[in-house]
């Protein structure tokens, strides 16, 4: 039997009409339909509509209901629009499951290993609850939505990945960003932080150093997010503007190596100091833009002063041996992973050699927020 739990929403939850309620309350007080219909002065044939949910209770009868039967008019109209309600939901969620098909689409595998969405059994629960995600109140709003990534997305050059993967993974970011209270952007403000960020990159754990990152971005108007990938959408980092003064900078730990990480971080935070505010995606070894790989190389560049300045290039090249990395890095105040990478990536050191430096994170174990 399989281990899956799922959302279960019965329907008569709310789906008992209010005229069950009138019913109810005249028969423990002794009244006819006729009787009801003398003391609230309503005709029998709209009592008897009343009583099979076939007429709503709106103010008026509420407030008649309210003298009659002895029960506060704002109760009738909660329970009246508490049944509408289901009964929309229950319309909309039979015509929600003839569009399930549209489940195919979308990476819900990996949408509900991450519990970016609930499971349900019900196909058009499913829907309506990946509708929610997307923050689109129909799959053909869904549609219209993603042509919009679809234009930004044939600015990549090799664009092979699944377009609704990496829109999916942006979203998450979006949802996760909306949750961190960030001031104003301020460039000059971030530009002053940058000692302090690189610091972090000292210490190991996640639990260290994540929530003093977020706190710093937030004060410059930067929330971080770190959110892994589904499958087909193999990115390290993201740069995307929320609004014009709330930049959202987006991190997969898709390498899971602090070296990789740090690199990623500090590629992005190039991009928001030195560029306009657009969309920028990193990932699979290529080329981002068709006509922007200067913004790119301008961000590594960023990147990789920031990480080991160039005034250390001559000392790094001549390291030999861990210890000597090891000694280097407590030099520099870097962590030593970090350094491996950057000779791994000179070409200096095998990509075999000097791994053990590297912190490694997992994201299969919960991330603390």
């Amino acid at each position: 039997m399989s281990d899956a739990k799922y959302e279960f929403k019965p329907d008569w939850l709310h789906l008992v009409p209010p005229g069950e309620i009138i019913l109810e309350s005249m028969q423990n007080i002794g009244l006819s339909q006729k009787q009801l219909a003398q003391r609230i002065e309503y005709s029998t044939k709209h009592i008897h509509k009343l009583l099979k949910g076939e007429a709503p209770i709106n103010s008026d009868t509420a407030l008649r209901l309210e003298k009659a039967l002895d029960m506060p008019a704002y109760l009738w109209l909660n329970l009246e629009n508490a049944y509408r309600e289901a009964l929309a939901q229950k319309t909309e969620t039979e015509a929600l499951s003839a569009e399930a098909d549209w489940l195919k689409e979308l990476p819900l595998t990996d949408m509900k290993k991450w519990q970016w969405v609930k499971k349900f059994s019900n196909k058009g629960e499913q829907v309506k609850e990946c509708l929610k995600f997307y923050g689109v109140s129909s799959v053909a709003a869904w549609h219209e939505e993603q042509k919009n990534y679809q234009v930004a997305f044939k600015a990549y050059e090799n664009f092979s990945m699944n377009e609704v993967a990496i829109q999916t993974w942006l979203r998450v970011g979006e949802i996760n960003a909306r949750e961190i209270n960030c001031q104003p952007f301020d460039k000059q403000k971030l530009k002053q932080s940058l000692p302090a960020l690189r610091e972090l990159t000292l210490l190991n754990d996640p639990d260290d150093f994540l929530p003093t990152l977020q706190e710093i971005c937030a004060q410059s108007g930067v929330a971080i997010v770190f959110a892994p990938t589904p499958n087909k959408c193999p990115m390290s980092g993201a740069t995307k503007w929320i609004t014009s003064n709330k930049a959202l900078l987006l991190l997969s730990l898709r390498h899971k190596t602090n070296d990789h990480l740090w690199f990623a971080f500090f590629h992005e935070i190039g991009h928001i100091l030195k560029h306009k505010k657009q969309l920028f995606l990193e990932g699979a070894g290529k080329k981002s833009f068709k006509n922007d790989e200067k913004l790119e190389h301008e961000a590594n560049e960023f990147s990789s002063e920031m990480l080991i300045p160039k005034q250390h290039n001559i000392e790094l090249s001549t390291l030999i041996g861990l210890e000597a990395i090891k000694k280097f890095a407590k030099k520099i105040n870097i962590a030593p992973g970090i350094v491996v990478g950057r000779l791994q990536h000179q070409g200096s050191l095998n990509w075999g050699s000097g791994n053990k430096l590297k912190v490694k994170y997992d994201w299969e174990k919960p991330q603390s927020k």
